[in-house]
């Protein structure tokens, strides 16, 4: 065999290997329950406002359900722990599930991926979504890092259950 031929074939299996590995966005943490985390019952109709909250992490929504889509806004924030303890918000990614009546992910979304490095501000958001049939409510889960000048704290709540 030639060496051309060789390199290509190296290449393919190093690139059907990691296509094997990957998994769509959609289908992370499906059929994985949400226990750690509030859960918000969807309702048709007019704007819904709420809060949902954990140790971490602060989003105040308004949503509105119609059929198949949900629009939602939100104003979502570090909790008061992050922002007193550390200056720097160096990554954080934040997705909405979609949950069947029994808190299991049906599927995910990327709800936030961009936020501005200062742990104190608040992060306008806001997006469309189509919702998988039988959705009954939606949760949210992030992960994050943030640093000061001396040490650096990982953060997370993702329904790993």
């Amino acid at each position: 065999m030639s060496v051309k031929v060789k390199m290509a074939f190296l290449g393919f299996i190093c690139l059907s290997s990691l296509a094997l590995g990957c998994v769509e966005l959609a289908m992370l943490y499906h059929d994985k329950t949400v226990s750690n985390a509030p859960v918000v019952a969807l309702q048709e109709g007019s704007a819904i406002t709420g809060r949902w909250e954990t140790f971490d992490l602060v989003i105040n929504y308004q949503y509105t359900k119609k059929v198949d889509s949900l629009k939602i806004s939100a104003q979502a924030a570090l909790s008061s722990h992050y922002q007193m303890t550390y200056d720097k918000l160096a990554k954080m990614r934040v997705y909405i599930f979609f949950l069947d009546k029994d808190s299991r992910v049906m599927e995910t979304a990327l709800f936030a991926d961009t936020w501005s490095s200062n742990t104190r501000d608040v992060q306008e958001i806001s997006s469309s979504y189509k919702t998988p049939p039988g959705t009954a409510g939606f949760s949210f889960g992030y992960s994050g890092q943030v640093r000061d000048g001396k040490s650096t704290d990982n953060f997370y709540k993702l329904p790993l259950d």
